[in-house]
């Protein structure tokens, strides 16, 4: 069974990714895997010197319930078909999205970004999460470009 990777980050390009892959995930029979990755939680210290700055466990996991809760309710207003699609959803603490994205693609039969997501410069052709995981990734890449009414 194919297993198609898709990155989201509630943009405009990433509900064409998501929609793209959905129709590659029909066409092949296989498993859509949508990603999330989001920042996690600042490192905080109960003292302003204290040795361990590290954010606890604790805070992670409420971030990704966070996180995890966005997701779905985003998913539930789309108007993109899922309901043929046998969807997995994974919600990754990671501040650099194309790093979780490389890290999921070596299980990828085929990876799909948006080509701009949140962010970046309006000239650029690929948005630097799309260029990262195109040169990075362990699975051939397909990079959704925007609908001519967003360029």
């Amino acid at each position: 069974m194919a297993r198609i990777l898709v990155g989201v980050d509630a943009s405009p390009a990433s509900v064409e990714a998501l929609e793209r892959a959905a129709e590659e995930a029909r066409w092949r029979d296989g498993t859509l895997e949508v990603v999330y990755a989001f920042p996690p939680p600042e490192p905080r210290a109960a003292f302003p010197v204290a040795p361990d700055r590290g954010e606890t466990t604790k805070d992670v996991e409420k971030a990704r319930e966070r996180a995890n809760d966005q997701l779905g309710k985003w998913l539930e207003e789309l108007a993109v078909d899922l309901s043929d699609v046998h969807v997995e959803w994974n919600v990754i603490a990671d501040k650099r999205a194309s790093r979780a994205l490389i890290e999921r693609s070596s299980d990828a039969d085929l990876v799909v970004v948006g080509s701009r997501g949140r962010g970046g410069f309006a000239g650029l052709k690929l948005g630097s999460v799309s260029e990262q995981v195109a040169r990075h990734a362990k699975a051939p890449v397909l990079v959704v470009r925007p609908s001519t009414s967003e360029k």
